[in-house]
């Protein structure tokens, strides 16, 4: 089933599906909320996955009125009003050490591991269907897979592709936590073979 999601405020009751995903204008991030009749095991399964996947520690709430538990993404130091959450449960924190910059570790002394880009809504949205598409269509070629995709996503209404607009903007917040001050920087090309052979041809070394 696909996730709903609801844009503005929290109404009085929501849908009774297992997941609903809310955005928070308050703290500009994403809310999951899923109902209270969920096994506490499988709430801590869905809250560890969510801060794992955001990059932050994830607070449980139970709000009696709506029969549901509130996930909300709660970074170190976060003074925001969680009155109206709740009752407090529990606290995962499933986030991976900060890498700075400066502190990347070098691949054999020659060049810095590559820092990922943040992914844009397009790309969260055709990693997710990919493998939708590869289990319904064994033997797909990439091509193949690309058009498909892509006629998917141009039809989609405006409320679906906002709701992975908002999770690539979540994930360029958490990129910009993870990664203080990155820049992107265009690659520049690797020399090719053929050119190192012929300066080693002028210099008299041979190459193996």
């Amino acid at each position: 089933m696909q996730p709903n999601y609801l844009d503005g405020q929290v109404a009085n009751t929501l849908p009774d599906v297992p997941i609903t995903f809310v955005r928070c204008e308050a703290q500009q991030n994403v809310h999951v909320f899923v109902p209270e009749a969920f096994d506490l095991n499988l709430v801590t399964t869905v809250a560890e996955n969510f801060s794992r996947k955001v990059q932050q520690p994830v607070r449980v709430y139970h709000d009696e009125i709506l029969r549901k538990f509130r996930l909300c993404p709660f970074p170190e130091g976060s003074t925001g009003n969680t009155a109206t959450y709740g009752i407090f449960q529990f606290l995962c924190n499933k986030t991976e050490p900060k890498i700075t910059a400066g502190t990347v570790p070098r691949d054999n002394g020659r060049e810095p591991n590559r820092i990922p880009r943040p992914r844009n809504s397009w790309i969260l949205y055709r990693q997710y269907f990919s493998g939708e598409f590869i289990k319904s269509y064994p033997g797909i070629t990439a091509s193949e897979l690309s058009t498909l995709i892509a006629a998917k996503w141009k039809n989609e209404p405006a409320h679906e592709k906002n709701y992975w607009l908002c999770l690539a903007e979540q994930e360029e917040r958490n990129h910009k936590q993870k990664y203080p001050g990155y820049k992107f920087r265009v690659r520049k090309p690797q020399v090719k073979r053929k050119r190192q052979q012929h300066g080693a041809a002028a210099t008299g070394v041979e190459t193996s």
